[in-house]
């Protein structure tokens, strides 16, 4: 991705960037809805007689709800900024 980046020119590079953003964050968005999914089931809090299951409670949700809820907003916000982090750390360090 490196030499396609930096093969493009000044206009298609603003392009590719602002495109990319704009997908990193419905993508990042459902990856931490997947994760918040994932926790809650394999990432048991309770154990009883009839098996362990997940009491997160967060905002008058529980479970799956909640994780998945938390998971989708941190998705939201750590992807896009992670990649523009990235691409920041590329236009810094040129070869």
């Amino acid at each position: 991705m490196q030499k396609f980046y930096y093969s493009l020119s000044k206009t298609k590079k603003i392009f590719f960037l602002v495109l990319t953003i704009l997908l990193s964050v419905p993508i990042g968005g459902f990856v931490g809805l997947m994760l918040g999914l994932f926790i809650v089931n394999f990432i048991p809090i309770s154990c009883s007689v009839t098996g362990c299951h997940n009491a997160f409670e967060f905002h008058g949700m529980f479970g799956y709800e909640a994780t998945g809820f938390i998971g989708f907003w941190f998705g939201l916000f750590v992807f896009p900024i992670s990649y523009m982090v990235f691409i920041v750390y590329l236009e810094t360090n040129k070869k």
